[in-house]
C-alpha cells in the first residue's frame, strides 16, 4: 500500500510540474513596452522600420501629431489591422493624449501578433513638453 501511494505521489508531481511548465510557456507571449518620449525619439532616428501609431480621433490628430505618424483611431482599429499588415515587423511606436487609449490599442496589436509594440508614456501631452508636434 506504501509503495502505491508513493508511485501515485510521485506521478501526481510529474504532471504538476508538466502542467505548471506548459502553462508558462503558454503565457510567455509579446506584450508591449512602455517607453518615454526620449526613449521615442531615439528609435525614430535610429532606427528605419519604426511606424508611430497615433490612436486618437480624427479632430484631435487634425489639431496636432507626432510628423509622420499614421492616424487609426483604437475604437477602429480592430477593423482596419489589414492596413497595419505591412507593418508588423516594424516596431510601432503607439500615442494618444494621454496614454490610456494606446495602452488599449498596444494590447490589440500584440493579441494581433504584433511583435514590437511600444506605448508612449504620457502620449502626446508629455511628448510636447520636450519636442515639437505639427500642427
Amino acid at each position: 500500500m506504501k509503495t502505491r501511494f508513493k508511485v501515485f505521489l510521485l506521478f501526481s508531481l510529474l504532471l504538476y510540474f508538466v502542467s505548471c511548465t506548459a502553462r508558462v510557456s503558454q503565457n510567455q507571449t509579446s506584450t508591449y513596452i512602455d517607453i518615454t518620449p526620449i526613449e521615442a525619439r531615439e528609435k525614430i532616428q535610429k532606427a528605419k522600420n519604426v511606424l508611430l501609431l497615433d490612436v486618437r480621433t480624427k479632430e484631435e490628430f487634425s489639431e496636432e501629431h507626432i510628423k509622420n505618424a499614421l492616424n487609426i483611431p483604437v475604437q477602429e482599429l480592430e477593423k482596419r489591422l489589414d492596413e497595419l499588415k505591412k507593418y508588423k515587423n516594424f516596431e510601432i511606436i503607439v500615442y494618444c493624449r494621454s496614454g490610456a487609449r494606446s495602452r488599449r490599442a498596444s494590447e490589440i496589436l500584440v493579441k494581433n501578433g504584433f511583435k514590437f509594440v511600444y506605448n508612449l508614456s504620457g502620449g502626446i501631452i508629455e511628448w510636447k513638453k520636450q519636442f515639437e508636434v505639427e500642427k
